[in-house]
């Protein structure tokens, strides 16, 4: 049987959010839903209901009371709140990104990641100030 963090990780994934995406949508703390998907603590009925509307998933799943995914209701108990915004999170040009990956192979999905993580180590080692322009020196 699926802990409570495993069912929360897997409606995250499906949703296709990274951690980040989800901390911006909500405003969770920094660590909180790794902590949520860990199990090493739990959210307040008010995350619950937050996170359960933006996966879009059925409240018995994220309960285990079904291992079922389905949907979320799109109304909630009557009351006239609006889904948190996913769309607020990333932005147009992220989207773009995002269907052009979607539409990748997997073996050029892999590779896509690796020029990414290429591209933020050279990101980080230019804005360190520990690196020495050589150009300058000479």
């Amino acid at each position: 049987m699926l802990t409570f963090g495993e069912r929360l990780r897997m409606a995250r994934e499906r949703a296709g959010l990274t951690q980040l995406d989800v901390y911006k949508a909500i405003n969770l703390s920094n660590k909180s839903l790794s902590r949520y998907e860990n199990n090493a603590t739990t959210p307040d009925p008010e995350t619950v209901r937050a996170l359960i509307e933006l996966y879009d998933v059925s409240a018995d799943f994220i309960l285990g009371l079904s291992d079922e995914m389905g949907r979320a209701r799109s109304s909630t108990c009557g009351t006239s709140k609006s889904k948190p915004k996913v769309a607020e999170a990333i932005s147009s040009g992220d989207k773009e990104l995002i269907k052009k990956l979607e539409s990748l192979s997997p073996e050029a999905k892999e590779k896509a990641a690796e020029y990414v993580d290429m591209l933020k180590t050279l990101e980080e080692v230019k804005s360190s100030e520990s690196v020495v322009d050589f150009k300058e020196k000479a």
